[in-house]
């Protein structure tokens, strides 16, 4: 379920969706595949991996997360 955000939360999901969008887009895995981690990573229903319901810190940590993986990538490329 999609919760109502201030404009601080809006923003930290808007910066989420990008970074979790740049993982599969970068090719680092499949879309299907940033999805399944999503799923395990925050231990989530299908219906409940949307970021539009996550939470101030669930926000932070999946961008922190994205940015890892990012630069891991760099590294390994």
């Amino acid at each position: 379920m999609v919760t109502l955000a201030n404009g601080d939360l809006r923003h930290k999901r808007i910066e989420a969706y990008r970074a979790f969008d740049q993982i599969w887009r970068s090719r680092i895995v499949t879309q299907a595949n940033a999805y399944r981690w999503l799923l395990e990573k925050y231990s989530l229903r299908e219906d409940q991996a949307h970021i539009a319901c996550f939470s101030d810190y669930i926000c932070d940590d999946l961008i922190r997360e994205c940015q890892k993986a990012l630069r891991a990538n760099r590294i390994a490329s």
